[in-house]
């Protein structure tokens, strides 16, 4: 017999075998979600990390220009007239101040990072050499003068006749000298001492001396003259070491210098 039953229902769907399931879509896995979350944070910090150097670049560039401007001021100083000097005198202050806190700045760094201590204001002068002495100006006067090639001198200015210190940063110093004496003094006896000009009233004053005795009958002898101590400097305040007769003196071990303490 012939079956011409229709129905409008589709057949049930054929039960899933067993151990079977259904595959899910490659968008929806876990895997996919946290690589697309991944990449979003990837972009976004690519971008912001070039709109931060940008910024930093633009910020450089406009830091330069001025620097540059205020340089070409400095240059323009040597050769303008005397009504601008107050102005220069302003600049040239302002970038002792700002080379003031960088010193004071490394300073503070390495002794929190504990690395090499970058000092400010100090100076060790060791005494000019008879071969560089072509005139013999080391014979011709009471101070003592230094050679500066053969010397250390940062943040402090030497003067040009190569016998003084002259203090450009204010603060409390450690000042030392060391003059050895080759030849004995049957006059006076031999002293040396280290004195410093006040910048306002030019008042010389003796800071320190110590002395030293040798034997008139040895032929060879030497003795040696130290001094150090600690003292509120001002600025522009100069700072030489005297002895009665320089042509008394070691050359070879005498030395002088300070350094900042704060």
């Amino acid at each position: 017999m012939i079956n011409t039953f229709h129905s409008s229902y589709n057949p049930p769907p054929v039960p899933p075998r067993t151990g079977y399931s259904k595959p899910q879509p490659v968008g929806n896995s876990p895997l996919v979600k946290f690589l697309s979350v991944m990449l979003l944070l990837l972009m976004i910090l690519t971008i912001g990390g070039f709109l931060y150097l940008f910024q930093k670049l633009n910020m450089l560039q406009g830091s330069y220009q001025e620097d540059m401007t205020s340089l070409q001021r400095l240059q323009d100083c040597a050769d303008s007239s005397m009504d601008s000097m107050t102005e220069c005198g302003k600049l040239m202050e302002k970038y002792k101040a700002a080379i003031a806190k960088v010193s004071q700045a490394n300073e503070k760094l390495s002794k929190l990072t504990g690395g090499p201590h970058v000092i400010g204001p100090a100076a060790h002068m060791t005494a000019l050499s008879e071969h560089k002495d072509k005139n013999s100006d080391f014979l011709k006067t009471n101070s003592l003068l230094w050679d500066e090639e053969q010397s250390l001198v940062q943040d402090v200015r030497f003067s040009n006749k190569r016998d003084k210190l002259t203090i450009q940063y204010p603060g409390i110093y450690f000042i030392y000298s060391q003059v050895t004496f080759s030849k004995p003094s049957t006059s006076f006896g031999l002293k040396q001492s280290i004195r410093s000009i006040d910048p306002k009233t030019q008042d010389v004053k003796e800071l320190l001396k110590s002395f030293c005795s040798l034997d008139p009958d040895a032929s060879s002898d030497l003795c040696t003259a130290s001094l150090s101590g600690v003292f509120r400097l001002e600025k522009d305040q100069q700072l030489y070491v005297t002895v009665a007769n320089t042509s008394l003196v070691n050359r070879n071990s005498c030395s002088f210098g300070l350094f900042k303490l704060q």
